[in-house]
């Protein structure tokens, strides 16, 4: 942090990290109360002059990446049901103020990278803590909490979003080690093979498929610089890495039962869930959806009627946040969903930054089995890094020519 020029750009941009750092521990209120410091720092940061120039510059993309607020709250004129609106309209807040950020200042791709760096090793931290309590609790015969949903109990957070948490990192290490040398590449190499344990334990099968296409994506952007035994390596890991999806610790994670106690496969879930929301969204405003309040309201009687009584009992969403983007706000918001992640993976494709390429991806592959944008967990994450990763640098020399 010692080149930052200033007391003001350092209180800013340690409020970016503590954003980063707080999404991956324990309590969202520490992650919120972080923000409200973050947008305090960023008032006082640069001149309000400096602010509205950068802003009338990038005010299409803001108004782009800031859509899934202004069309929330649209949402909120024709919902019936208030109480619900207002409180996922208050979720949807960090679209609103990270493009607020991000496109009213100028931050160096150089700053982009330490900002994933503090992330990464927020990721470490938060595991290294889970991991040492859980050894506590066996030690102790409290119980085994080595073991998926109860390892999620430790880190206050679903194991799911916490796996998209841990392959984000193992991407960033990946890329260092790719770029470095002697020690450097040792310490890192030994990170990603403690994060991959940890992806064992949570046992989320999208993380499989996501940690696969991510590592390819890497290593083809270093394609120039790969040797024969690299390619051998990584199509080891590969393997490796699709042959743990078949292991008995992932095969267990989804044996889902109804209330009658009956074992029902995930494809069945899945199938259930997805084929009463799209029986839904037909019923509803097909432009505009069913409105910020009442997205689920008839979701959950459309499970009973199916016979999916499991999801009725345990109000489950769509699992699939492109169909819960649709049902909530239609085609519309499906659309400015795509163009935003389009947009954003444009601008890291053009400049040629292939970290923000598996960074996208990573959190699209989720998205298809999660409705990942209806916690905070997901849609700080997808909000911060979107509109980081899309927005412009004066001193990016690929994006001036």
């Amino acid at each position: 942090m010692s080149s930052f020029k200033n007391i003001k750009e350092q209180l800013f941009f340690g409020s970016l990290v503590l954003v980063l750092i707080t999404l991956s521990l324990p309590k969202y209120s520490l992650n919120s109360q972080s923000i409200i410091v973050c947008a305090l720092c960023w008032f006082f940061y640069n001149s309000f002059q400096q602010k509205y120039q950068y802003l009338k510059k990038n005010f299409i993309y803001f108004l782009l990446f800031s859509s899934l607020f202004w069309i929330a709250l649209f949402g909120m004129l024709y919902s019936q049901n208030i109480a619900e609106g207002i409180k996922n309209l208050q979720k949807q807040l960090p679209f609103l103020i990270f493009p607020l950020i991000f496109f009213s200042i100028d931050i160096t791709p150089q700053i982009k990278q330490v900002l994933i760096k503090y992330f990464s090793y927020g990721v470490i931290v938060s595991a290294m803590f889970a991991i040492t309590k859980a050894g506590y609790f066996k030690i102790n015969n409290f119980g085994d909490y080595f073991y998926y949903d109860k390892f999620g109990l430790l880190l206050d957070i679903h194991t799911t979003y916490y796996a998209m948490y841990v392959i984000i990192a193992i991407a960033y290490f990946t890329e260092i080690v790719l770029k470095s040398s002697g020690s450097r590449k040792r310490i890192e190499t030994t990170l990603i093979l403690f994060l991959l344990i940890v992806l064992y334990i949570l046992s989320v099968r999208m993380a499989v498929i996501a940690l696969a296409v991510s590592t390819i994506i890497l290593f083809l952007s270093k394609r120039a610089m790969l040797k024969p035994k690299n390619i051998v390596f990584l199509f080891f890991s590969i393997l490796i890495i699709l042959f743990s999806y078949f292991s008995p610790n992932f095969q267990k994670r989804f044996n889902a039962e109804t209330p009658e106690g009956i074992a029902i496969s995930d494809i069945d879930t899945r199938t259930n869930q997805w084929q009463s929301v799209l029986q839904v969204i037909e019923n509803n405003n097909l432009v505009i959806g069913a409105g910020t309040g009442d997205g689920h309201e008839t979701l959950y009687d459309q499970y009973l009627k199916n016979g999916f009584e499991t999801g009725y009992i345990y109000q489950y969403n769509a699992h699939n946040q492109f169909l819960e983007t649709t049902l909530y706000y239609g085609l519309l918001g499906l659309f400015l969903l795509v163009t935003i992640m389009f947009i954003a993976f444009k601008e890291c494709y053009l400049n040629r930054k292939y970290l923000g390429i598996s960074i996208i991806t990573i959190q699209i592959i989720f998205m298809i089995t999660e409705s990942t944008l209806e916690s905070q967990s997901g849609v700080v994450l997808f909000a911060f890094f979107t509109a980081m990763l899309a927005s412009p640098s004066l001193s990016d020399k690929a994006r001036i020519n």
